[in-house]
């Protein structure tokens, strides 16, 4: 293969603003201030420069990064910033990262976040782990004091400042905490929820983050159905699936009562998190850039046809932003009528949990 093929270029558009010091970071640094590597182009371009750089440069790649895109390189941007007609991005093989956004069309491969109904020359590559992340301390057994959710709470269900919900937990002597903030810290978190109330649209769009974040901290889930969630789902030790406080009730009492399942979730969400680790997700893309982008880059066509290219593509990209936001505004304003009730999950699910418990035990 044509060396010059072997080049990435990572395309951050907030790089003078946010980003002056990349060159100079390394994985260490992503530890220390986890807050810089979240929310979209910062967790995957960011990140992805500073998590990949370096095995790239030993393999023989040539790995920039920058503001704008560049003509001789594999670009790898974010969607946010590759949405404009005039910023060149056709110059070099477009990667684009969809996101939780619209479909992308002006692009050469889009990489999206889950494997659920990908549409064609899309990718899956899993969002990395959570930056930082602090797994539960040990020590604390297999009780449970502390239930928490993990993230921002733009579309958190009702229930997660239910007073009633909220006394129910207290009389069994625990707390529900919401970390808004310290979205990597699980070292005091005995069990983990993950549940939103979000249109369906862009809940198809959205990573499986939570379920492996929880995983890797050894910290059994309990998680709504979302699509992401569901795709990942082997053995009901990955996650209990819950709709409402009650079934979040429901499971910790179960779990209270049977500290043998408790352990199981735990042990099999360890291993679970193997496969979404950092060093795997690395390893996933390092096998997309060398097995498929760049031989991509290596036989792509005459250079001449790129401009008319990028700008049909452009025109249909806008289309497919706004249909997206407008079937998402409509989806958002369905879930502002009352809703139907949710069917208690919490019970079979439980038991699903228990009996596969029983098939690795035997």
């Amino acid at each position: 293969m044509d060396q010059a093929a072997r080049a990435v270029h990572f395309v951050l558009g907030n790089l003078h603003s946010h980003w002056a010091d990349i060159a100079s970071l390394g994985e260490a640094d992503i530890a220390k201030t986890p807050r810089r590597f979240v929310a979209g182009r910062n967790s995957w371009i960011a990140q992805g420069y500073v998590r990949l750089g370096p095995e790239l440069r030993r393999r023989g790649w040539r790995v920039t990064v920058g503001d704008r895109f560049v003509p001789d390189a594999i670009c790898l941007v974010h969607r946010d910033d590759a949405n404009d007609f005039s910023s060149g991005s056709a110059a070099g093989l477009l990667v684009v990262v969809r996101a939780d956004r619209a479909p992308v069309a002006a692009c050469d491969i889009a990489i999206v976040q889950n494997g659920i109904a990908n549409r064609e020359g899309e990718r899956h590559i899993p969002l990395w782990p959570q930056p930082g992340l602090v797994a539960r301390d040990p020590s604390r057994g297999s009780r449970i004091l502390r239930v928490a959710y993990h993230g921002r709470t733009g579309s958190a269900p009702a229930w997660f400042t239910d007073r009633a919900f909220l006394r129910a937990m207290a009389r069994r002597g625990m707390q529900f905490a919401v970390e808004t903030r310290r979205w990597e810290d699980y070292s005091a978190v005995d069990v983990a929820v993950a549940a939103r109330e979000e249109s369906p649209s862009l809940l198809a769009t959205k990573p499986a983050t939570k379920v492996y974040n929880a995983w890797l901290a050894g910290v059994p889930l309990l998680a709504a159905p979302e699509p992401a969630y569901v795709e990942l789902r082997r053995s009901s030790l990955d996650f209990i699936e819950i709709g409402s406080a009650a079934d979040v009730l429901r499971a910790v009492d179960a779990l209270r009562a049977d500290p043998a399942l408790y352990e199981a979730m735990a042990a099999s969400g360890r291993e679970r998190g193997r496969e979404y680790s950092v060093d795997a997700i690395r390893a996933r893309w390092l096998a997309f850039l060398e097995d498929e982008a760049a031989p991509a880059f290596a036989g792509r066509g005459p250079a001449a046809a790129r401009p008319l290219w990028h700008l049909r593509t452009m025109a249909a990209q806008k289309v497919l932003s706004r249909s997206h936001r407008m079937r998402v505004a409509g989806e958002r304003l369905k879930l502002a009528w009352p809703p139907e009730p949710w069917r208690p999950a919490a019970a079979p699910s439980v038991q699903r949990a228990r009996d596969d418990l029983a098939d690795v035990s035997g």
